[in-house]
């Protein structure tokens, strides 16, 4: 991209969602080279975003651009010629973890919904729970998909104990990484991959009963544990 003078200006834009609202600081004619062909676009700079850039329906309509998801390529056009890319598809993705907002105390046999802080102000994201807490806490915690709205979401915690445990402001309760989209959809479940991921996650604990409890928990969210 081209580097040019920002005209200040300060205003506030929704997001496609339309709920979350960004700070804009400015605009500028930001420059991308996409392939051999050099295109431009009218942006707004703002504080926090998701990604580096994100590209709308203006840029879509202004350079006529055809996605093929199946083929991962796109194709743009200018005025003198269509150019066809092939997707760069980033292998590592970004991990952002996610912190518990308040001290919690999670009561024996119950589940609780708490607030946690994730560093993107709105995206579909994918949650994993911190291995290192399974491992030194009773609380149980599932792979799930939340909603980030102003770098806010919600995770379930399970405590199968026949006491209360707390959890201080602040500790990691997982990651997040931005979830892609899947075009095809798999509506079976393999329950024998689901048996053995669900043995695996409750080996640790001793009690007989506990045991019981929570298997029974996870098995209400079998599709979780059929990859």
């Amino acid at each position: 991209y081209g580097k040019h003078l920002v005209n200040k200006s300060h205003s506030r834009i929704i997001l496609a969602d339309g709920h979350t609202s960004l700070s804009v600081f400015g605009t500028m004619t930001l420059s991308i080279t996409m392939g051999d062909m050099l295109t431009s676009i009218k942006t707004f700079i703002v504080k926090e975003l998701c990604a580096d850039c994100i590209l709308g329906m203006d840029f879509i309509n202004k350079y006529k651009l055809i996605i093929n998801t199946d083929a991962q390529m796109v194709s743009i056009s200018d005025d003198y010629k269509r150019a066809t890319l092939k997707f760069a598809v980033n292998k590592n993705d970004i991990r952002y973890p996610a912190r518990l907002i308040n001290n919690v105390r999670v009561p024996p046999k119950q589940t609780v919904t708490v607030p946690v802080s994730v560093e993107l102000s709105s995206a579909q994201v994918l949650f994993r729970p911190s291995f290192k807490l399974q491992k030194r806490s009773p609380v149980v915690m599932l792979n799930s998909a939340l909603t980030i709205h102003h770098r806010t979401s919600f995770i379930s915690l399970h405590n199968p104990t026949t006491y209360s445990y707390s959890l201080p402001k602040g500790i990691i309760l997982g990651t997040t990484t931005i979830s892609t989209l899947s075009f095809k959809r798999n509506s079976t479940t393999d329950h024998q991959i689901v048996h053995k991921n669900i043995n695996n996650l409750i080996r640790h604990i001793d009690n007989p009963e506990q045991q019981d409890r929570v298997k029974t928990l996870l098995n209400q969210y079998a599709k979780l544990f059929d990859t």
